[in-house]
């Protein structure tokens, strides 16, 4: 179901392969010129590890090592993103969010130019990750008036939260698809509750590299965050997003 007023604070659309025919990570800034008018700000991604070391009789040592990865476009107004890297490709979406059709042919567009610069082999995973805000009014007497899945708290205890954080994995109807659904609240602002519904669908197999295997996986997964989000949520808080 579309909303006029869609609670999404960020979409993420992204594929994750085996690797590229390159042979320096710094190749991949070939594909600058393709997408600068979109994206002119260049940040560099690193992956940076560390390990310590205990002895009895010395200091605690520490290292670090970082890798340079890809690199990350932004838009003029840091509203889009996009991750150019050795083990991928992500679209990152702000506020303002438009529609499912308009960001994943975004999406599209720039992977193919990703796909035919640096020739990728095996898709290994895709997935698509919404993360909503949802605003409730106070005062509350019962968070499922808004949110159906909430933790349940032992009946001797008072029936409010004070803080939470929720993460759950599970597996969809197909065997090659998982969710991962992370809930949290937000400190009070403006005598509204943020409540954080971070639903995250992703696919590890059967996924050609064609248009057409990623437009129909995309739309599978897609299918599933939306009946995730409507499940959630009751009709009082769809009246919030009219």
């Amino acid at each position: 179901m579309n909303y006029p007023k869609a609670p999404i604070r960020e979409a993420v659309f992204d594929i994750r392969i085996d690797k590229l025919n390159i042979i320096d990570v710094s190749e991949l800034l070939n594909i600058k010129e393709a997408i600068s008018n979109d994206f002119p700000i260049e940040k560099k991604r690193h992956n940076i590890t560390g390990m310590f070391q205990f002895s009895p009789d010395k200091p605690i040592e520490s290292k670090t090592h970082s890798d340079l990865t890809g690199f990350i476009f932004l838009s003029e107004d840091h509203s889009r993103q996009l991750q150019i890297r050795i083990d991928g490709f992500t679209l990152n979406i702000l506020k303002p969010y438009e529609n499912w059709e308009t960001h994943f042919n975004l999406f599209l567009k720039y992977w193919n130019i990703y796909n035919k610069q640096f020739s990728p082999n095996n898709i290994l995973r895709i997935a698509t990750r919404y993360i909503n805000k949802i605003e409730i009014p106070l005062p509350i007497d019962d968070f499922q008036e808004y949110v159906l899945n909430m933790p349940p708290i032992p009946n001797c205890l008072p029936q409010t939260f004070a803080n939470f954080f929720m993460q759950i994995q599970v597996p969809c109807k197909s065997d090659y698809r998982n969710v991962v659904i992370t809930e949290t609240i937000e400190p009070i602002l403006n005598s509204t509750l943020p409540f954080i519904l971070d639903i995250d669908v992703f696919q590890e197999l059967n996924v050609n590299n064609s248009v057409e295997s990623l437009t129909k996986n995309f739309s599978e997964i897609r299918n599933i965050k939306n009946e995730i989000f409507e499940n959630c949520i009751t009709e009082k808080t769809r009246k919030l997003f009219i």
